[in-house]
């Protein structure tokens, strides 16, 4: 008399399934997006009184070392002051696609731990004032105004830094580990 189902052999291939599934489960913890490298930053800024809004991205893909990043020069024009937003973004490739991971939100959701810094060189080539604050009113630096006077060249440098705990009032760009620290060349005209 053949046997051709043995109720046995199939409980014991479901209960090693299910300890070999949850011992993969204890050594691949979930995702932490908190540490996804920052590949690109975007800067939007847009006349307050009309006109062409600029943009200028920073890329860099394959992430730290590598290929150098892929740098817009940030053109202005003088005697204006712009509405200024800043995007940040995490892209991975998948074959020939990237898949980009939008970071902004949760830069704004942890603002008590995050603060954006600009720098201008030559001082007054563009001026950066903060307008957005985290829940203890301390500013993030996700939204600027951003005034120009004189036609002129240099760089803005940009520092996005990661501050728990350590934020407050007087914290600069020297304050905590940083996230990012970028430059776009810059021409007012």
């Amino acid at each position: 008399m053949k046997k051709s189902f043995r109720p046995y052999l199939a409980f014991l291939l479901m209960g090693s399934l299910l300890t070999f599934s949850a011992c993969k489960d204890e050594d691949e913890p979930e995702p932490d997006h908190e540490h996804d490298v920052v590949t690109t930053v975007t800067l939007t800024l847009k006349p307050a009184n009309g006109g062409q809004t600029v943009t200028a991205t920073w890329e860099d893909l394959d992430g730290p070392g590598g290929k150098a990043p892929e740098v817009d020069e940030l053109l202005l024009s003088a005697n204006t002051t712009y509405t200024g937003s800043l995007t940040f973004a995490s892209e991975e490739a998948h074959g020939d696609h990237h898949h980009a991971h939008d970071l902004t939100a949760e830069i704004r959701e942890e603002g008590t731990a995050h603060e954006i810094f600009y720098f201008a060189n030559p001082q007054g080539l563009v001026t950066f004032t903060k307008t957005d604050k985290d829940a203890n009113g301390l500013p993030i630096g996700l939204e600027t105004s951003a005034t120009t006077t004189a036609a002129g060249t240099g760089k803005v440098r940009i520092v996005l830094k990661h501050q728990p705990g350590t934020k407050n009032s007087t914290s600069n760009e020297n304050t905590g580990e940083t996230d990012v620290d970028i430059t776009f060349d810059t021409k007012v005209q």
